[in-house]
């Protein structure tokens, strides 16, 4: 397990319980140098698009962002009162509405799962590096629901920090989804958590020009069953209640089933086509109200990606 210090520990402890993850982009910080670059200046006021000529790239790691993580730096000068970002505040404020409902999951007897060992693999986008640590876990024996390619798994974690191993107070709900073709490559799985999360960076950008509705997408990581044969790998996120709606899709559907469409899917993946200097677009906007999962990224030069890139056409 990856070994955490006492002041990472305290950091990190009520939102890990709470069931937010530990690294979150709400923990983004804009380089000074930023506000001065040439970019800035070639920008109108109220302007969300740039020349067409440069190129804005949000993903690309340290041009813009910094991460501003005491708990990363071990640099910390003196205790203080913790303030909480206003994304951490609203994820804490859904986990405790979900906490005081009660554990949906609590009919499908999941407490009576074998537990098991995992080791869960995150991705930071903007040191694009990998954070690797063990897990304690309960994996349902049979998907409740699939789609074209994966199926999904009702999925326990037990919280990294918690010293009494009470699965009723101390795990949180996560959805576990697996290729249902095994003959999927296992780089397979890192590429698509890498797509999602430059696809978050894209969402924070687009929420910095502060739309009328902000958006938000899954923050997904790969979980490794290490004590099962061949080490199987799973697709992890929080499970979050609500109605699944699909807004947009990698090749021109547009959801209307109302007559109208939502606006709000359809201006954040327009937002990164122009954003982007016309380079990419994320679509295949899909989730429950606007934190959204599963996107899809299509760039001219049709490299990156994976399979789903469809290059000019798909953004055509």
């Amino acid at each position: 397990m990856t070994k955490r210090t006492t002041s990472e520990s305290s950091e990190f402890a009520d939102l890990e319980v709470a069931g937010v993850e530990p690294l979150t982009l709400d923990d983004i910080s804009f380089n000074p140098s930023y506000a001065a670059g040439n970019f800035r200046k070639r920008l109108q006021p109220n302007t969300l698009c740039s020349d067409e000529s440069h190129t804005f790239d949000p993903t690309e790691g340290g041009r813009l962002f910094s991460v501003a993580m005491a708990a990363m730096s071990g640099k910390r000068k003196k205790k203080s009162v913790k303030v909480l970002s206003p994304g951490k505040r609203r994820w804490l404020r859904a986990v405790k509405l979900i906490k005081d409902r009660g554990d949906p999951w609590e009919i499908f007897n999941l407490d009576k799962i074998k537990t098991q060992k995992g080791r869960r693999h995150r991705y930071n986008p903007l040191t694009k590096a990998w954070v690797v640590d063990e897990c304690i876990l309960k994996l349902d024996r049979e998907p409740f629901a699939h789609g074209a390619m994966r199926e999904c798994f009702r999925m326990k974690k037990l919280s990294n920090f918690s010293h009494s191993n009470d699965w009723a107070k101390d795990s949180n709900n996560f959805v576990a989804k697996s290729y249902m073709d095994e003959d999927v490559p296992r780089e397979t799985y890192f590429e698509d958590v890498k797509l999602q999360m430059d696809a978050k960076l894209w969402g924070e950008e687009y929420n910095r020009h502060n739309p009328p509705k902000k958006v938000d997408i899954f923050m997904m990581g790969v979980i490794e069953l290490v004590e099962q044969p061949g080490a199987p790998l799973y697709h992890i996120e929080h499970y979050i209640d609500g109605e699944y709606v699909k807004y947009n899709s990698n090749s021109g559907f547009v959801e209307d089933r109302t007559g109208q469409c939502r606006k709000t899917p359809q201006a954040f993946s327009h937002f990164t086509f122009e954003r982007s200097g016309h380079e990419l677009v994320v679509v295949d906007i899909q989730g429950v109200g606007d934190l959204y999962t599963d996107p899809q990224v299509h760039t001219a030069s049709g490299l990156e990606y994976g399979d789903g890139n469809l290059g000019t056409k798909g953004m055509a």
